[in-house]
């Protein structure tokens, strides 16, 4: 099975790949579990598309990291089909033994860089929701530029949304928090809904997430973007 990823179709790197060598047991779940339930898109570009063919809502997240919030939402909601987007083998094979001992069906995984996809493979396809949970900060000023939410991507992801979607961006960033609601309040055709959602999303998002404990651990406050499409 191979889940190869091209690092030179990017051109601003939102994140450093790190190529280490899989353990022999990482290697395992890979081989057993992926034809499971990854989706090999560079193999088969009808793939993604096949996952839409049931009717039923597709929620969408980047950068799923370990899964945890991926798995808890497929818990909750068994009729709705998940599809995350991940670049780390290590996180991948901890979500792929997760989603293999919960039995769950309705996760679809893709290993590749989430904008490369939007752009080339997921044409004609909308989510019902778009998550993007604790995306890397990149703290410096000097590296703001790399920060994956500019106004270029979020204009993409606006795209990608059915009317009446969902974008729900969690960050602990107070800068990154701030630059994001002022894009998003710039662009016709959105709604803040953060306070009419946020006692739904916060009772939902109880659950644990590596990013999350680290922010609590700081102490950090937690910032919900949440933004509907009206047109």
């Amino acid at each position: 099975m191979n889940i190869n990823f091209q690092e030179n179709f990017f051109q601003i790197k939102t994140f450093r790949l790190r190529n280490r060598k899989l353990s022999v047991k990482k290697k395992n779940i890979i081989e057993f579990l992926w034809p499971l339930i990854g989706l090999n898109i560079a193999e088969d570009c009808n793939s993604v598309k096949k996952i839409f063919q049931k009717s039923v809502p597709v929620i969408l997240e980047i950068g799923f990291g370990f899964g945890e919030s991926l798995i808890h939402f497929a818990k909750l909601y068994k009729d709705v089909q998940f599809l995350g987007i991940e670049v780390y083998i290590p996180g991948i094979c901890f979500c792929l033994k997760k989603i293999y001992k919960n039995n769950l069906n309705n996760i679809k995984i893709i290993h590749l860089d989430a904008i490369f996809f939007l752009k080339n493979y997921a044409t004609n396809i909308s989510f019902s929701v778009i998550n993007i949970f604790f995306p890397d900060p990149w703290p410096k000023n000097k590296h703001y530029k790399r920060r994956m939410l500019q106004s270029n991507i979020i204009y993409l992801l606006l795209q990608k949304l059915i009317i009446q979607g969902i974008l729900h961006i969690v960050t602990d960033s107070a800068s990154y928090a701030k630059n994001i609601i002022k894009i998003l309040d710039y662009i016709s055709g959105v709604e803040c809904v953060t306070k009419d959602f946020q006692s739904y999303y916060l009772e939902k998002n109880n659950f644990f997430t590596r990013f999350k404990q680290k922010a609590n651990i700081k102490k950090s406050k937690i910032y919900e973007i949440i933004y509907k499409k009206v047109f």
